[in-house]
């Protein structure tokens, strides 16, 4: 199993490589494909001045799944792309699974650079062949456990799975995942789809380890979801930002980071709660992939290298979310 922080983290724990054949079965089947040989590329972050120039003359770099209301991402876009003159950035948010999906899918019209996946999915990632390997300047900060060791992902940051409740529509406010047995809770507890999505994955991972399961018994999170399902407190319409402000969504299980975040940027319309289940949760990391096939394969290396550089993991902690690498310095007027 991954030791997430190299010491125990009690009831909150990190999912490791054995579960992850089940994110695979969300992937569709594709055939073992020839995959064309990849253009002479940086591997690594050792030239950094030719590496920003290519980026600086592609202008360009396209995103899967790394939309600006997520763990601080609009601040370090825009850092990003001021720090390297990098005029144009664009993003189109989805899963895990669609990410990779897509990567392989569009591969002889590639669009998308680069994507941020959850962890259990890496192994899926890797099997298809749709990854560029590239080492970052601070490679060698990061855990083993954390990355590839040819270069194909890289652990950038981690959260722990939360209750959120929007308490002008939600009384009592839960504490537990026993609680959301609860009647009062019917048709109100919301989460993203565990077939496609890293953050719906890790709620049955947690319950698992609220219900007496681990890491590689999951069963009773697959059961403690067909309960809550059968009790109809189950609303299956997954979780989003425009949703919780509409009311549409008033209790989720997602990332601390991404639930105080969506907190602070809805300040005075929503409020919103984040609470850490009383009875057991799971740590989750996500991890930077570049596309074999990227349009813009100097600025999605670059990229990576930023958000692994120390400035790049303080943005990320601005943002709640945890970073890889222990020896960065967060600022005290960040700090949880």
């Amino acid at each position: 199993m991954i030791n997430l922080l190299q010491r125990s983290l009690d009831r909150r724990r990190v999912l490791g490589g054995s579960l992850a054949a089940g994110a695979a079965l969300a992937l569709p089947s594709f055939r073992n494909l020839g995959y064309a040989q990849e253009a002479e590329l940086p591997g690594d972050a050792s030239d950094m001045e030719a590496l920003i120039a290519g980026a600086q003359a592609e202008n360009k770099i396209v995103s899967y799944g790394m939309p600006r209301e997520w763990a601080n991402l609009g601040e370090i876009w825009d850092t990003f792309q001021a720090k390297y003159g990098i005029e144009t950035w664009e993003d189109t948010d989805m899963g895990s699974a669609t990410e990779i999906a897509k990567f392989l899918a569009e591969k002889e019209n590639p669009v998308a650079d680069i994507g941020d996946i959850g962890i259990l999915f890496a192994p899926s990632a890797v099997q298809f062949g749709v990854l560029a390997p590239f080492k970052n300047d601070t490679w060698d900060e990061i855990p083993d456990w954390a990355k590839h060791p040819d270069g194909l992902w890289a652990t950038q940051y981690y959260g722990t799975l939360s209750l959120w409740i929007n308490t002008d529509l939600v009384d009592p406010v839960p504490t537990s995942w026993a609680d959301l047995l609860k009647p009062e809770y019917k048709g109100l507890v919301t989460i993203d789809d565990p077939r496609t999505a890293a953050q719906g994955n890790f709620a049955v991972i947690g319950a698992a380890f609220a219900n007496g399961g681990n890491e590689k018994d999951v069963q009773p999170g697959l059961d403690y979801f067909r309960q809550l399902n059968d009790s109809g407190n189950l609303n299956p319409t997954g979780l989003d930002i425009a949703k919780i402000q509409k009311g549409e969504v008033a209790l989720g299980i997602g990332w601390d980071y991404l639930g105080l975040g969506w907190r602070d940027q809805l300040a005075g319309q929503v409020n919103l709660d984040v609470v850490i289940p009383s009875d057991g949760t799971t740590v989750g990391p996500y991890v930077s992939i570049v596309n074999k096939w990227a349009p813009h394969p100097f600025a999605a290396r670059l990229m990576r290298n930023f958000i692994l550089s120390p400035e790049g993991q303080v943005l990320y902690a601005k943002g709640y979310a945890t970073p890889i690498l222990s020896s960065v310095e967060i600022p005290e007027e960040i700090q949880a």
